[in-house]
């Protein structure tokens, strides 16, 4: 396995897992525990983790957030799955709000075919992308870089948001269950994405199926706020009868 594959594959398993040894990755990868120490240096380096005796933990166990330079890199083909049934719900003049997540990144992406969209997003990989594009008009609300999502927050970013409407809201968020609704590990980022849907004619989530059944500690909506749940594989069926 090469080392930059390695190095991924550590990143994902302590995104999933919270934390890991030292020990259980060298066996885990047949390499020794120096190999991993320096794997685990270079992940730490680029903000994915943090080192403790012994191991490493997620550095989401700190923030509340996953490093945007994982995100970017897990469930990849549930991602462009998603992205690909989104854009078959935007039109051409549409007037669209697009999070920061790496969901709506893929979705973005897509993008590039349409003429006369808006689109208003925080994402700093996002509005990067749509800068590249003919015809789109990119609006940024601007506010504090969150180095870590690579996300515009703050006040600034909320009273800008507040005060502009669209056609579609296309967000995305760490965790949704039935009883809890939509939920996410920063408050900030609840709140943003909170203004997008009610300031959207249509909301519309999009969401891989790994965050089904999980709650987190800031509610954003009620599921009966949403109108169109885009997943990449069927949920369960008490899903479906909530529906």
């Amino acid at each position: 396995m090469l080392s930059a594959e390695r190095k991924l594959k550590i990143a994902e398993i302590i995104d999933r897992s919270g934390g890991i040894r030292t020990s259980e990755l060298s066996d885990l990868f047949n390499v020794s525990e120096m190999t991993v120490l320096r794997d685990l240096a270079t992940l730490e380096k680029q903000g994915i983790l943090t080192r403790v005796y012994g191991g490493a933990v997620s550095s989401k166990n700190l923030s509340g957030e996953t490093p945007n330079v994982v995100r970017e890199k897990i469930r990849i083909t549930e991602k462009n799955k998603i992205a690909s049934l989104a854009a078959q719900l935007i039109q051409d003049g549409d007037n669209i709000f697009l999070d920061g997540s790496t969901t709506t990144h893929a979705l973005a992406k897509r993008l590039g075919s349409f003429s006369g969209l808006r689109v208003i997003s925080i994402g700093l990989d996002i509005l990067n992308e749509l800068g590249k594009m003919e015809g789109i008009e990119v609006i940024s609300p601007g506010g504090v870089l969150d180095r870590v999502t690579m996300n515009f927050l703050g006040r600034n970013t909320e009273d800008f948001l507040r005060d502009l409407n669209s056609d579609k809201a296309f967000i995305s968020t760490s965790s949704i269950s039935i009883k809890a609704g939509l939920t996410e590990p920063n408050p900030q980022q609840a709140f943003i994405k909170k203004i997008m849907l009610e300031n959207a004619q249509q909301k519309i989530l999009l969401i891989d199926s790994s965050k089904f059944d999980e709650v987190a500690l800031n509610r954003i909506c009620d599921l009966e706020e949403l109108d169109v749940v885009i997943t990449d594989n069927k949920p369960e069926e008490k899903y479906f009868s909530f529906f």
